[in-house]
């Protein structure tokens, strides 16, 4: 959103509003690798056991 507001934010806060996005961003993305992870993990069990 780009849309403007009648008053200015902080730089410092805009800075921690980015650096909470990136960090949200690699939460996401290792819990996705993760999951992935463990998914291929399973299936190579099972088809072992097979």
């Amino acid at each position: 959103m780009t849309h403007r507001t009648h008053r200015p934010v902080p730089r410092r806060q805009r800075a921690r509003r980015r650096f909470l996005q990136r960090l949200g961003q690699a939460v996401i993305y290792t819990g996705t690798t993760t999951l992935v992870a463990g998914l291929a993990r399973a299936l190579l069990h099972l088809v072992h056991l097979a």
